[in-house]
């Protein structure tokens, strides 16, 4: 099939009505779901696929239940065990040889930031380990908490990086995890903008910061 429609949400695991578009061959694919069924929990994968036919991600659903079927497609619904919207138009990008330079993930809508971030969690790869680094953000280039990881991952770990996606993970990130053993100085240009959106969000980042050593530079 070519593509699957209402793949992701932001709830976890969901029962989801899909719309499975283009599919090679409906009546092998309804088959195969309705005898499942007589047998097993009728579990299974929907799985995105690379130019050689592997697997590069799965979704796993439960409970699969056909809809109804016209020409190619296919609706089905069932419980989703499921990626953050925009995680899924990460990969595509990834898999078109799109991510090449920092702030791809600026192209995406404000609630498919989080499926960016899941994307770097699951895709940067840490070589070396970093040390007493310095780190300089801007916050006009950011504009919510999801942007201010975005452009955290970013600039620590380099295109497509992850260092957090919300505040108990980057507490995480500078206890060791994802290539920072430490983090000397941290310059935050334009805070007051940033500050202004975040309220008390901004002084808890900052308190993450204080508690690992970090210092802090407000400009």
């Amino acid at each position: 099939m070519d593509e699957v429609k209402n793949l992701e949400s932001s709830a976890g695991i969901t029962y989801l009505t899909l719309r499975l578009m283009n599919v090679d061959n409906v009546p092998n694919l309804i088959s195969a779901i309705e005898n499942s069924t007589k047998i097993y929990e009728n579990n299974s994968f929907i799985c995105l696929l690379d130019d050689k036919k592997s697997i590069v991600v799965r979704t796993f659903i439960s409970h699969i239940r056909i809809l109804k079927s016209k020409k190619n497609n296919v609706t089905l619904a069932g419980w989703v065990w499921c990626y953050p919207p925009g995680y899924h138009k990460a990969w595509k990008l990834r898999l078109n040889n799109e991510i090449t330079n920092k702030n791809i993930w600026k192209g995406f809508e404000k609630n498919e930031l989080q499926g960016w971030l899941v994307y770097a969690l699951h895709t940067t790869q840490i070589n070396e380990i970093k040390k007493n680094i310095s780190i300089r953000i801007d916050g006009n280039e950011f504009h919510n908490l999801d942007s201010f990881f975005c452009t955290l991952g970013e600039e620590i770990n380099g295109i497509g990086g992850y260092f957090g996606r919300e505040i108990y993970a980057l507490y995480d990130c500078l206890r060791g995890d994802f290539g920072v053993e430490s983090i000397s100085e941290l310059t935050w240009l334009n805070h007051k903008r940033s500050k202004k959106l975040f309220k008390t969000k901004f002084d808890e980042i900052l308190q993450v910061f204080t508690d690992h050593q970090v210092k802090v530079i407000l400009e």
